[in-house]
């Protein structure tokens, strides 16, 4: 927790939505029991407005719904790079799919024809794909209301006209999970059609 609150203790970074995400102890220095350990609350998510447990190994998870806690990051900094570029691409021309899971999964992407991964930024809830000029993104939205995982799948471009190129690279390893009707954008807050582009 020391190490934690040095390295960490008041970095505030900018969310997509106004409350930021604020890291730090915030003079709360306790741990509690968790499934995967001790853990510390660390980092208030301005996206999700909860609070993200950090565990001592530096893994962070979140408690939702009475649920176990759930492991999203592998470490702090891996979350920090997996939302710097977020925020790096989020007004990019955009279109967002919505995947179902099986739970404790991640998507089966082995032979996609995408950019190259972005290891720093990748872990258990959090896959990307950069090149400078597209991006994949692929994240754990929902693990607590029903009995499979359901992943959000954006692509991005700055060249509008290649995103139906790289949702296809994405569809031909994950179309039978693909979920059916409209989807949320979270990026432009508003319902869009599967697959549809945000300008």
């Amino acid at each position: 927790m020391i190490a934690f609150e040095q390295r960490y203790g008041g970095l505030w970074c900018p969310a997509l939505k106004p409350n930021g995400m604020k890291y730090g102890l915030d003079g709360d220095a306790r741990v509690h029991w968790t499934a995967q350990g001790w853990a510390f609350f660390g980092i208030m998510d301005g996206d999700w407005t909860d609070s993200v447990e950090v565990l001592l190994d530096g893994r962070t998870g979140m408690t939702l719904a009475g649920k176990p806690l759930r492991i999203l990051h592998r470490s702090v900094d891996q979350r920090l790079e997996a939302h710097a570029l977020l925020l790096t691409v989020h007004r990019w021309p955009h279109l967002t799919l919505e995947l179902a899971i099986p739970r404790g999964k991640i998507p089966p992407l082995v032979g996609a024809d995408l950019p190259p991964r972005v290891d720093e930024a990748s872990g258990p809830t959090d896959l990307w794909w950069l090149d400078g000029a597209s991006a994949v993104h692929l994240c754990l939205n929902n693990w607590w209301t029903k009995d499979h995982g359901m992943w959000v799948a954006r692509c991005f471009s700055q060249d509008a006209t290649t995103l139906n190129q790289i949702k296809e690279s994405l569809l031909n390893e994950v179309a039978e999970l693909l979920q059916p009707g409209e989807v949320w954008c979270s990026l432009c807050e508003r319902r869009t059609i599967p697959g549809g582009p945000c300008f």
